[in-house]
């Protein structure tokens, strides 16, 4: 039997940053933006806590991502209900595939040993009126 791993991020999805450089002293140093480590960091710790029965997986998986995003104030009744009705759908930054690599990245490790290991991914982006990432991780067995 094959295992499954469920977690929710909540808030609004973060996409990976670009990688920041900066210069003192004639050395450069790389870094990570602080929206993305804080992003990356609450999916690590959801990541942890389903995991809390296995060790991180060595098999190949697949990912199910989908990120909902907020419906803006602004909008009208009849538009936010279409929005919730997925009559509407979001294209709006985050760029899905950025969403997607700050999540990988962030189960390095945790979920299984290298996101190399994810073979298989569908992602969908969805207006809500609870913003989150639904995280599903399925092990691909032989």
């Amino acid at each position: 039997m094959s295992a499954t791993v469920y977690f929710v991020v909540y808030g609004n999805p973060v996409g990976k940053g670009r990688p920041r450089a900066t210069s003192r002293g004639g050395f450069v140093r790389m870094y990570t933006d602080a929206k993305t480590l804080g992003f990356e960091s609450a999916v690590a710790d959801e990541a942890r806590i389903a995991m809390r029965d296995w060790q991180a997986f060595e098999t190949p998986m697949q990912l199910q991502l989908s990120a909902y995003y907020y419906i803006p104030k602004s909008w009208s009744k009849k538009k936010r209900q279409m929005a919730m009705d997925g009559e509407i759908h979001p294209q709006v930054k985050p760029d899905l595939d950025n969403v997607m690599k700050a999540v990988l990245d962030a189960m390095n490790g945790v979920v299984y040993v290298d996101d190399s290991q994810v073979i298989n991914m569908v992602a969908t982006k969805r207006y809500s009126s609870d913003p989150r990432v639904e995280v599903y991780l399925h092990e691909v067995l032989k």
